[in-house]
């Protein structure tokens, strides 16, 4: 459900596009390569496909220089993850957060690796961030006018001046 105020999730990726696509992690390396060794001679339908995919992307990203969106959406999709995953073992949101964050911090590597309170951040980040949805931007810009409009008001009322 999303709530007024907050924008939609980035999308998924659209077929063949890896804009918006999170980057494999280990574990999921790990799982592809285990996969691929109980079936060496004819890898399944599901398997192939994820290879080819993983392929695809490695061959999209290998030349890339990463910048902080990039950094701040892989850690997001992680820590967001996580939350699923702890709201479908324990049936409950309390302390989903904490143990996303955490379990994020633990999980990824490279230039994505960082503590549980960057996590944090670049998760409440990317949550709490405006959309570019033109709803939004006009409620946005509505609330900005109104703000400016009020504030030269109390500077006319102002006494003194």
């Amino acid at each position: 459900m999303i709530t007024p105020g907050k924008r939609s999730q980035p999308p998924e990726p659209k077929e063949g596009e890896f804009e918006h696509r999170p980057e494999p992690l280990k574990v999921q390396l790990e799982y592809l390569r285990n996969q691929l060794a109980k079936h060496p001679d004819q890898p399944t339908p599901d398997l192939y496909r994820a290879l080819q995919e993983l392929i695809d992307w490695a061959l999209w990203r290998i030349d890339r220089l990463l910048i902080r969106e990039q950094i701040r959406y892989q850690r997001w999709h992680i820590v967001r993850w996580f939350i699923r995953q702890y709201i479908a073992q324990h049936g409950k949101e309390r302390g989903s957060r904490k143990y996303a964050y955490n379990e994020a911090a633990k999980v990824l590597t490279g230039p994505y690796a960082g503590a549980p309170g960057t996590m944090k951040d670049d998760f409440l980040f990317e949550e709490l961030a405006p959309s570019a949805d033109p709803r939004s931007v006009r409620y946005r810009e509505t609330l900005e006018r109104r703000a400016r409009e009020a504030d030269k008001k109390r500077a006319r009322l102002r006494p003194g001046r």
